[in-house]
């Protein structure tokens, strides 16, 4: 269940950061944080369990 949430925040914050990215004059910086919020969450999520 925490990883569906996770999952869905991952969602928001990356579709934001690609539309951000989509109105600025450099949108490298949108994309910075979109890819990185995907990456957050592949480690995260990946982790083996304890």
């Amino acid at each position: 269940m925490k990883n569906v949430v996770l999952f869905f925040i991952t969602c928001i914050i990356a579709t934001i950061g690609f539309f951000a990215a989509l109105s600025m004059k450099t949108p490298w910086i949108g994309f910075g944080v979109a890819f990185s919020v995907w990456l957050l969450f592949i480690w995260i999520t990946t982790e083996p369990q304890r």
